[in-house]
């Protein structure tokens, strides 16, 4: 009876762990491997990464976990320490937008665990996840235009087994292996990982996605890139405003939509920038004409002691660089159309836009009169009459939402209300311009 006692205890522990002993092994390997060449060049050109997007053939699900998310900013810091002498965060780097197409085939794995399964955990079957990516990079030249839009595939597999009882698990899983395999025994690592984060796969990952970007960049004349890194450079200049001397940077806005530039922004620093740096100020100096080029426009600053417009420089029918100068008397054409309302310093800029409209109205109208042709009179007065059902619609909504705070209770109606009222003053402000310019246009066409 003792013997029994004695056996069955034995049996029990063996199963015990036997059952304990769960054990894997895994593997990474890719079809593109990183290539190690902390000193690549090409020329003097450098980049940024400044987008990125990625597009998966199957629904992921969501985490509130940033480490796993990858962004553009994570991406140029691995491509920086990667190829410090190809990335760098200053101004004049060339632009660079990345989208990745990623198809995830995971179908071996779950076969493998299918077969462990009917042998009870005790004999591991191989299985691979298969990742296969689609990197295509797009670099901007200083325009904003495209310079080379080009992609690399590659495939990441992950291969692995596990033995629910028994130690088989830890034999090296067979296959290639880019990093050294990774073995569990009782739940134990058993190899180092050699990614100090932790985050192994994923940061190989990364790694790879970088290789497929620099690929792509080797692929481009480098006489055409340093050429393009040379004029962003010359768009990095130091300019008098009030006396003081600010550093400023001309950068196309490239639409979401389109891809295509859109406007180009002066963008204003109190000292040199790189792209972390928060702008001491930004406004529009260009935007495309009616023939199809660009044309410059007045940007004008909010916080400076006189009147003071930034436009750009045109060379070869392209922004070139940005012109400081103070106005004395400001044009009325610049400030009749509604300013940007959205941001949350929309009233300051409502407010500052009506008072310079006053002293527009006071200070030019009657030039304007006098000067332009009856068709520019007509479409300015069409400007304003588009800009006075803007205004009037923005003054309702305001009114709305500030009731509604109220009625519910929720908030401060106050903003909205104010909003509303200086939307009803510029209204004041437009309607005797209008008069104006309609008396002199209808006396232009009498004669």
């Amino acid at each position: 009876m003792n013997a029994v006692h004695v056996s069955l205890k034995w049996v029990g522990m063996i199963l015990i762990c036997m059952f304990m002993s769960g054990c894997a092994s895994s593997r990474l390997a890719s079809t593109l491997k990183p290539s190690g060449d902390t000193q690549l060049k090409l020329g003097q050109a450098r980049f940024c990464i400044i987008s990125y997007t990625d597009v998966y053939d199957k629904a992921i699900p969501e985490t509130n976990n940033s480490q796993y998310r990858l962004t553009a900013g994570k991406l140029q810091d691995r491509a920086r320490k990667l190829y410090p002498e190809l990335f760098a965060d200053d101004w004049a780097a060339l632009p660079v937008m990345i989208k990745a197409e990623i198809k995830n085939d995971s179908s071996s794995m779950e076969r493998a665990g299918m077969f462990t399964g009917l042998t009870f955990g005790l004999i591991p079957f191989h299985g691979k996840a298969t990742q296969s990516y689609k990197i295509t990079t797009d670099v901007r030249d200083a325009l904003g235009e495209s310079m080379a839009d080009k992609s690399v595939s590659f495939d990441v597999e992950i291969g692995t087994w596990v033995s629910i009882v028994g130690p088989l698990g830890c034999i090296p899983v067979p296959g290639q292996a880019d990093l050294p395999r990774d073995t569990v025994f009782l739940f134990i690592p058993l190899t180092g990982d050699p990614y100090a984060t932790g985050t192994k796969y994923a940061d190989y990952h990364t790694d790879c996605m970088i290789e497929a970007v620099t690929k792509s960049l080797r692929s481009v004349d480098t006489a055409a890139l340093e050429t393009a890194h040379k004029a962003r450079q010359s768009r990095l200049r130091q300019v008098a405003i009030d006396g003081q001397n600010f550093w400023s940077f001309l950068a196309p806005n490239i639409s979401r939509e389109s891809g295509r530039p859109v406007s180009f922004i002066a963008l204003l620093y109190q000292e040199k920038p790189d792209r972390g740096t928060k702008p001491y100020a930004q406004v529009i100096v260009a935007r495309p004409g009616e023939n199809g080029g660009w044309s410059p426009v007045n940007g004008y600053l909010r916080t400076t002691r006189k009147l003071t417009a930034v436009s750009a420089l045109m060379e070869n029918g392209a922004p070139s660089r940005i012109a400081v100068r103070v106005v004395e008397e400001p044009p009325l054409e610049d400030f009749i159309d509604t300013p940007d309302i959205s941001g949350p310093d929309r009233a300051d800029n409502l407010r500052w836009s009506n008072s310079v409209l006053i002293e527009a109205k006071n200070r030019s109208l009657e030039k304007l009169l006098r000067e332009e042709s009856r068709n520019t009179l007509m479409g300015l007065v069409t400007r304003i009459e588009k800009s006075i059902l803007d205004l009037s619609e923005q003054a309702e909504r305001a009114k709305d939402r500030a009731q509604n705070i109220v009625q519910k209770g929720e908030g401060d109606p106050a903003p909205e209300r104010e909003l509303s009222i200086l939307c009803r003053q510029r209204i004041e402000v437009l309607k005797p311009i209008l008069a104006a310019l309609k008396q002199e246009a209808a006396a232009r066409r009498l004669e």
